[in-house]
């Protein structure tokens, strides 16, 4: 394996491109389902479909996140108001009033863990009829992948399969009162599969494949997205992917891999673990584990330079601010590989080279 980590690649994939295709039954989410561009476009087009029948002004949203999860209520002129997302030594906890008056809950599973989810606040909204938002990217392919109780059921595709382009927006109970458009975000659709079609031929060895000119294709097809987004459906292309994935093969090399990286964690006092038990109905997305800062960049700076790219999950939005003693998650969370591209091989040697950055700088003695 050349590398461990980054965006997906794809192979070419040989024969004309079909016109759009039924969309495979794992991911019916709700009484109707719509494939979108990005998870943005979902969050955007959900906010579209409330304020088409109800005037509605505020979010109730939590402190971790992306800033790319704000931007759609920005956009739609939703005051967003911030509950906290905190780490304890039992793990993750959420400082949420349940009494606090706002127009939707906004409701993370996070990393696909049981003990990331949040269906007591989920039921506890409800019951004060307040609009529901579920953003189940995380626990797509968890066995329990959304609360029955949510109004509507986002996620974002590109974060677990080597899509061009992909989100989903599901309403529980009815229909959408809006339409999306007859087309995608063609532009920024052309560059990135350009920039996953090169990638693919660098990892396959391809040496006259400049890896700076491949990244930089990748960032502007993110800046397109960032700077365009709202209502374009999902490519054919993607689409055609995700009709031939192995759903089944890839929840289990994600939960194999998984297993490995606890074993290796739990042994390892300089890491701690975001959800200390990996169950039986969990699949992850990553392997969240938290960190002293310092350690944490001198440890994605020593194995960049062995080809392994930990990404820190998020970076911190601007908007989200935190009491001057307290240290947030933006600023220790490592996101360790446990996706399908990679075997318990690859992964055990990512291990071998953390082991070794402790050893080297001594933390271990």
């Amino acid at each position: 394996m050349k590398e461990i980590g980054s965006e997906y690649w794809i192979e070419e994939v040989k024969g004309k491109e079909f016109k759009r295709v039924k969309t495979p039954s794992w991911l019916n989410l709700g009484n109707v389902n719509e494939y979108l561009l990005s998870g943005r476009t979902a969050i955007d087009f959900v906010l579209k479909d409330i304020l088409y029948r109800k005037k509605v002004s505020t979010v109730y949203f939590p402190s971790y996140c992306c800033q790319s999860m704000l931007q759609p209520f920005i956009d739609n002129n939703i005051h967003i108001e911030i509950y906290n997302v905190y780490n304890t030594s039992s793990g993750l906890k959420f400082d949420i009033d349940i009494n606090r008056k706002c127009d939707i809950f906004f409701a993370m599973n996070y990393f696909g863990y049981s003990n990331g989810r949040m269906d007591y606040y989920i039921e506890t909204f409800k019951r004060r009829e307040v609009i529901i938002i579920e953003d189940i990217t995380h626990s797509l392919l968890s066995s329990n992948s959304y609360n029955n109780h949510s109004d509507y059921r986002i996620a974002s595709l590109r974060k677990w399969f080597p899509v061009i382009s992909g989100g989903i927006a599901a309403k529980a109970d009815s229909s959408f009162n809006i339409e999306v458009r007859n087309n995608t975000l063609d532009e920024m659709i052309v560059v990135r599969k350009n920039a996953m079609l090169d990638k693919a031929r660098y990892i396959n060895g391809d040496t006259t494949i400049n890896k700076q000119d491949f990244l930089k294709k990748y960032s502007d097809a993110n800046k397109m997205l960032n700077e365009n987004y709202s209502l374009y459906k999902i490519d054919n292309y993607s689409l055609r992917i995700l009709n031939e994935i192995n759903l089944q093969e890839i929840i289990k090399v994600r939960r194999k891999n998984a297993q490995v990286i606890h074993e290796f964690i739990n042994k390892t006092k300089y890491i701690k673990p975001m959800f200390p038990t990996l169950t039986e109905d969990d699949c992850p997305i990553f392997i969240p584990v938290l960190l002293d800062e310092n350690i944490r960049n001198q440890l994605r700076g020593y194995l960049i330079k062995h080809n392994i790219y930990y990404p820190i999950h998020w970076p911190k939005p601007d908007m989200v601010k935190y009491p001057p003693a307290c240290i947030s998650i933006y600023d220790l969370e490592l996101s360790l590989i446990c996706d399908q591209r990679y075997d318990v091989y690859n992964i055990k040697n990512s291990i071998n080279e953390i082991k070794r950055f402790f050893k080297e700088f001594s933390y271990g003695k």
